[in-house]
């Protein structure tokens, strides 16, 4: 009787046994959840990368519109008035200070022109920037300032923004 009882009892465990495991489907569905969710947290990884890159853009975009008035002046022409107001000198060779064209005169003497890099010749006409004292030909500085206000050597603005009351210049 011990031993019905001993091959009732294995056999009653070993039903137990096979009864706590998983069916083979029942695996197959759960790793195919883990991979699911893995998918999920690696998508919803990439559109919060893809959203910083879009903020930090929008804001480099944002920060250069609203700059500062010198800068925004920067990208647009003078008007001819203002371009004609501009001092204008006949080269000589040297630079001559006695001639108002040189050193003395606050020009910063170079021996090309920045824009169409030839040299200056004799007798040309140069067009000296008063706010950063750099000389190009009348035509090349013309046409530059038409479309900048900007000294195309070093950027320094040259337009500068007036008071409509009282005429003042405004920093």
């Amino acid at each position: 009787m011990t031993r019905a009882l001993r091959s009732l009892t294995s056999t009653a465990d070993n039903a137990t046994v096979v009864a706590a495991a998983p069916p083979p489907e029942a695996v197959a569905l759960e790793s195919d959840f883990v991979v699911i969710l893995a998918a999920l947290l690696c998508a919803l990884i990439c559109v919060v990368g893809l959203v910083a890159v879009a903020r930090c853009a929008w804001l480099r975009r944002g920060s250069a519109a609203g700059a500062s008035p010198r800068q925004a002046l920067a990208n647009k022409g003078l008007k001819k008035k203002v371009l004609q107001s501009l001092p204008k000198f006949a080269y000589v060779d040297g630079g001559d200070p006695e001639s108002g064209f040189g050193s003395g005169a606050g020009w910063m003497v170079t021996a090309e022109c920045a824009i169409c890099l030839s040299d200056f010749a004799a007798g040309d006409e140069i067009r000296v920037l008063p706010q950063c004292g750099h000389g190009f030909h009348v035509a090349c500085i013309d046409t530059w300032l038409g479309s900048h206000s900007s000294c195309p050597s070093c950027r320094q603005v040259l337009a500068v923004a007036r008071c409509q009351k009282c005429g003042s210049e405004i920093n």
